[in-house]
């Protein structure tokens, strides 16, 4: 069972296991916080172990591709930070096949400069499988207008369907373009012979059948920027919770821009200068950015993808978007994806923002 909590005023995503904590990989993920991976923390509820996995300010990649047509260049950016978590996970000996692939269990943040995986012991699958799986959902939600953007990501889903694949393949595929541009630039001598010795690293196959970790190597331009880590101290194994109410490259798709039509409106109620939203479609995203959002609140206090409304079966429904302030309905703060029907006069406030729906 998954479910998304508000503690401390930081958001989680708990999952509820009957696992057994034999092992070393239980405390090596509570006890360190691993680039890459999503911090981690165990509690016991009712001989239920609850894993809660710190999501403060990120959206899943899944709601993420609902908001941004995706392509090439994003997929670098994903196979860069997944390469790199495999990494940073095989020097705490975790094994490949306990991150999760899923969409919704993957988390970037807005600026796209960090994007985090789920590492799940209690419920490992075959990393290949995994892989191949995701591609197969990433070329049915990407963008396809461009040609040469979606032949290269078609090469990559092709690549993951075949036996032995690496993930340095995967990279060399994606970054082949820009490797030739750069070679063709003048670069010469030493510096030319080191990129070409480091490009056939990767390609290189690991040594008795083992997954070999990804070389750190000194890229010309065509290397994808690394995403920053924060660091953070160490966290106790295990901790109590208890209910609390309490926040690109790629061009954005505002998914309420379609129809014009007026469907119900947000009035203001606060002590500043905002303005009323008009809710104009059947999904009217709630955020600070006038490029990402449809009804745009300018303050500090507001994330960028703060919140969103959806019509469905004439019935409206307001859910927080993992804002940093929290969405409140009535005085109740919302959970992530946790949707409240609205009701004429239910106040609604972002962040310190309020708002009646009417």
């Amino acid at each position: 069972m998954t479910e998304f909590r508000r503690y401390q005023g930081k958001s989680y995503m708990v999952i509820e296991e009957n696992a057994i904590l034999e092992g070393y990989e239980y405390p090596m993920l509570a006890r360190n916080r691993i680039n890459g991976l999503l911090p981690m923390r165990v509690t016991q509820v009712n001989e239920q172990f609850q894993f809660w996995y710190e999501i403060s300010g990120r959206q899943t990649l899944e709601d993420w591709m609902k908001l941004r047509k995706t392509g090439s260049v994003f997929l670098k950016k994903f196979m860069t930070a997944l390469a790199e978590a495999l990494e940073q996970s095989g020097e705490y000996l975790l094994e490949e096949d306990g991150i999760s692939l899923l969409p919704q269990h993957i988390f970037v943040d807005a600026d796209e400069k960090e994007m985090l995986f789920c590492y799940m012991p209690f419920a490992k699958h075959p990393f290949a499988e995994s892989l191949k799986s995701f591609m197969e959902y990433y070329i049915s939600h990407m963008q396809h207008k461009e040609r040469e953007d979606a032949q290269k990501c078609y090469a990559v889903y092709e690549k993951c369907q075949q036996e032995c694949m690496e993930m340095e393949e995967l990279l060399c595929i994606l970054f082949e373009e820009e490797a030739s541009v750069a070679l063709q630039e003048g670069q010469t001598g030493a510096q030319t012979q080191t990129e070409e010795r480091a490009i056939q690293e990767r390609l290189r196959k690991p040594e008795h059948g083992r997954r070999r970790s990804l070389p750190r190597l000194r890229l010309p331009d065509w290397k994808a920027p690394s995403f920053r880590r924060k660091e953070t101290k160490e966290e106790p194994y295990a901790f109590e919770p208890e209910e609390q109410s309490y926040e690109t490259s790629d061009p954005t798709v505002l998914l309420g821009s379609e129809s014009s039509r007026i469907m119900g409106e947000l009035r203001y109620e606060g002590e500043g200068a905002q303005q009323n939203l008009k809710i104009t479609g059947d999904v009217f995203v709630i955020g600070s950015r006038k490029d990402e959002a449809d009804g745009v609140i300018p303050d500090d206090t507001v994330s960028r993808i703060h919140a969103r409304i959806t019509k469905e079966e004439g019935i409206y429904y307001i859910e927080d978007m993992n804002s940093t302030n929290g969405t409140y309905k009535n005085g109740e703060a919302l959970n992530f994806k946790e949707k409240a029907p609205l009701e004429k006069n239910d106040r609604i406030c972002f962040a310190k923002e309020r708002y009646r729906f009417v």
